[in-house]
């Protein structure tokens, strides 16, 4: 029995639109391309700036797909900054990436395979990437 994930979606900003939260997730297989998936139920929540609107997806993923959660902030002075989480369809993480001064920093996993889906999911955002490191690796 396949479990469900819950993931968050967030457009919001703030009352003087200085500062904005993007909240967004992908499902992809191995070779970075798009899986349908069903989404089960939406629950409402509360954003992080007064503006706009978040939700909570409960979200039926395929066996052998992998989820990529990212949330971006605008702050204002124009920067963006992220966290990226990589999880497999049971919900287990993978990886996770903080992306900052237009550098992704991976500080958990980093196997090729996540790399790949990090790289994929900045060119399909159109976000810029100086670089890539990997800071920390895991052993399994």
């Amino acid at each position: 029995m396949r479990k469900f994930l819950e993931l968050r979606v967030e457009r919001s900003r703030s009352r003087s639109d200085l500062h904005k939260k993007t909240t967004l997730y992908v499902v992809l297989n191995k070779d970075c391309e798009k899986v349908s998936y069903e989404v089960v139920e939406k629950i409402s929540a509360t954003p992080t700036y007064s503006v706009g609107s978040a939700e909570i997806h409960r979200v039926l993923v395929p066996e052998d797909s992998l989820v990529i959660q990212a949330s971006f902030t605008l702050n204002i002075k124009k920067r963006i900054s992220g966290e990226i989480l990589i999880l497999d369809s049971s919900g287990k993480l993978l990886c996770r990436a903080v992306y900052r001064k237009l550098k992704v920093r991976v500080t958990y996993g980093g196997d090729p395979l996540t790399m790949r889906l990090l790289k994929c999911l900045f060119d399909s955002l159109k976000l810029i990437v100086k670089k890539y490191k990997v800071l920390q690796t895991t052993k399994t």
